[in-house]
């Protein structure tokens, strides 16, 4: 009798809550999907660093997906109470009828287990299909070989998704049974009775509010454009609390203003059943407007991990490799008590390979950049204290030399600067437009030319300024000495490598006569890495709390569709008709859905204007170029969410009613 009550009844509550069963189905599989990452890897030619980032991805995924699977677990708890709500009077038929509380209990622990387990079977279903297309993704961000594709089947990430679901759905159940013990049946069988409480505010106090609202929130924004997302300072802090309350105080105040606009206009106010829909919707905001509020940030974290986490994938091989010019670098001491080059110190093994090399210091004076009329203030920190870097125009020829680039000449009284880097060069930049004369000894130099685009090692970011050789004996050396090395042949890249490796892990690197190298090859494998990490770590989180938001906001209205079965009854009845019904509720959950998604925007705008600044100095990549593929996702998502809810709101209320 109970097991066909329960195949009944979660054959109806298909129907009635699909918004649900696809929020389980779509989080188990995307729960497997980015946990089966580290599998792909037996289809991906991949170097030993790569082996190792992948390795290390896994773990970070591993401690990432305790997280994701709380916040899903909150989500079904959450989603599940309104499960529980909907069924009240069902409850208390069944006890009226005199079925115990252990019954009714055991009713609900088959149902919540049967509807686990069938999102749990299509869910893997669709995560073992989907991480096939996501190791296309994978090798794409590795810039792995796919040759030896084959079909893939993480046991480990199966495991994991049903271990932990299984978690969540105890949880469901347990919470089930103690809400059904609890209850009264006289609670039950009028709990669909009770409706949402209205604050009841001013019109004066809710412009008020509104235009506060609207003060914190400008104000907060330009914060953020002003001091960047870099900067984690008072300014910083203040224009998160300003962005915080605005958009409370916002919502706060929607209900109130929303009601004042629709009346302003009595064509439209009395037009159809305008009036039922904003007394409805302004009801459901004021009182969640705190939920709301939520949504809405955590939408502007959706949008700007996501866009960030994808543009990061545009990171191409060849701009990481041109970040590395040489094949290796080393980094050693001027005040080394043997003076003994760094050349002189590397073993025959890595001498021997056919290479070009130079090895140069980099020269200090007294002169520092607040002496200089230059604008600093797009740095991150206070350049003004630091002293003039510079290198002598021979070294300069063998860098345009190894980094094949034309040479050129330099009069005695001239300088060159270099410049790496987008913000660095907007300083250097600044002292050829303000024509900044520079005093070595006797001599006044000045600019030449325009800024050079170059890296004196691999690990250099900064300002260097060029002078001639003769200005030797106005600079003192600095303490650190440079190594670079370039391999004539592609073979000869790899040797050294190899011979750097064995170096590296022997004796005799005790005894090394540098601090430390930095290989072309590992800073090319060491960016790749970084870059899958976020990226994968930033669209996991993203769609994570998209589909939250997203579940969230669907619950609220399935609840008030539920309520409310007794006023569209109503309005059926006063002739209502059932097309305008509809067109009334899609307007209602097409609102609902898109207020806080439009405040959303408009915090990520300002948000991706700050990130964007940050990208393009350090990697070169505009955030902006990649919003497209992110919004369309989320459109997508939300979209989905939005269908799915308007066809579950409309199914509850003609199921009984009209």
């Amino acid at each position: 009798m109970l097991t066909k009550l329960v195949f009944k009844n979660v054959g109806k509550s298909m129907q009635d809550y699909t918004v649900y069963f696809f929020t389980l189905v779509f989080g188990v599989s995307i729960f497997y999907m980015f946990n089966s990452i580290y599998a792909q890897q037996e289809i991906m030619v991949v170097t030993e660093i790569l082996t190792d980032s992948m390795v290390a991805l896994r773990k970070i995924l591993s401690v990432i997906s305790v997280f994701v699977a709380v916040i899903l677990g909150f989500l079904i708890v959450y989603a599940n109470s309104f499960f529980i709500r909907r069924r009240k009077k069902e409850m208390g038929i069944y006890m009226t009828l005199g079925m115990s509380k252990g019954k009714i209990s055991a009713i609900f622990v088959l149902e919540t287990f049967l509807m686990g387990l069938l999102a749990l079977i299509a869910g893997l279903i669709i995560g073992v299909f989907g991480s096939q297309f996501m190791s296309v993704f994978t090798a794409k961000i590795f810039e792995a070989d796919m040759t030896a594709y084959k079909f893939i089947f993480s046991p480990d990430a199966a495991v994991k998704s049903i271990l932990y679901f299984a978690i969540i759905f105890l949880t469901v159940i347990i919470f089930n049974t103690i809400a059904v013990s609890k209850y009264k049946l006289i609670d039950l069988i009028y709990g669909g009775r009770k409706n949402e409480s209205l604050k009841i505010r001013s019109t004066k106090l809710s412009v008020l509010v509104f235009l506060v609202s609207i003060v914190f929130l400008g104000t907060a924004y330009a914060l953020v454009l002003k001091n960047g997302i870099i900067n984690i300072n008072h300014t910083f802090l203040w224009s998160i609390i300003l962005g915080t309350v605005g958009t409370l105080l916002f919502f706060f105040s929607l209900s109130g203003i929303l009601t004042k606009l629709v009346q302003s206009n009595k064509k439209l106010y009395y037009k159809n059943l305008t009036m039922f829909v904003t007394r409805q919707l302004t009801s459901k905001i004021n009182t969640n407007f705190i939920s709301i509020s939520v949504v809405s940030i955590v939408l502007l974290l959706v949008i700007g991990i996501f866009s960030t986490g994808y543009s990061m994938k545009n990171i191409l091989s060849a701009d990481l490799r041109e970040t590395a010019p040489y094949d290796v670098s080393f980094y050693g001491s001027n005040e080394e008590e043997n003076h003994e080059t760094i050349y002189e110190s590397l073993p025959l093994s890595i001498k021997n390979i056919d290479a070009i090399s130079h090895e140069y210091s980099i020269y200090r004076g007294d002169l520092r950049y607040k002496d200089f009329p230059v604008d600093y203030s797009s740095l991150s920190f206070n350049i003004g204290k630091r002293v003039l870097d510079f290198v002598m125009f021979s070294d300069y020829q063998m860098f345009l030399e190894m980094q094949g680039k034309e040479k050129n000449d330099l009069p005695g009284n001239e300088y060159f600067i270099i410049a790496s880097g987008d913000v660095y060069q907007h300083i250097a930049q600044q002292f050829l437009d303000k024509n900044v004369t520079i005093s070595l000894g006797d001599k006044t130099l000045q600019p030449n030319g325009e800024v050079q685009n170059i890296k004196l090692s691999n690990s250099d970011s900064g300002i260097t300024f060029v002078v001639n050789d003769a200005f030797f004996e106005n600079l003192h050396k600095s303490p650190e000495r440079v190594l670079n090395m370039i391999c004539k042949t592609g073979d000869g890249s790899k040797e050294l490598q190899e011979k750097l490796n064995q170096y590296s892990i022997s004796e005799d690197y005790q005894e090394k006569g540098f601090w430390y190298y930095s290989s072309r090859e590992e800073i090319y494998a060491t960016s790749i890495a970084m870059k899958a990490i976020i990226s994968f770590l930033a669209i996991y989180l993203g769609i994570v709390f998209m589909v939250a938001c997203a579940a969230i906001l669907a619950i609220q209205q399935l609840a008030q569709a539920a309520d409310n079965k007794e006023r569209y009854a109503l309005l059926r009845k006063l002739g209502a008709e059932k097309k305008m019904l509809d067109r009334a509720l899609f307007v209602q959950i097409l609102c609902y859905f898109l207020l806080p998604l439009m405040l959303g925007i408009a915090h990520s705008i300002v948000g991706l204007t700050a990130v964007n600044d940050v990208m393009m100095a350090f990697e070169r990549v505009n955030v902006m170029d990649s919003v497209l593929i992110p919004a369309l996702f989320i459109i997508v998502i939300y979209g989905v969410y939005f269908g799915l809810t308007y066809i579950g709101c409309k199914h509850i209320l003609r199921k009984d009613h009209y």
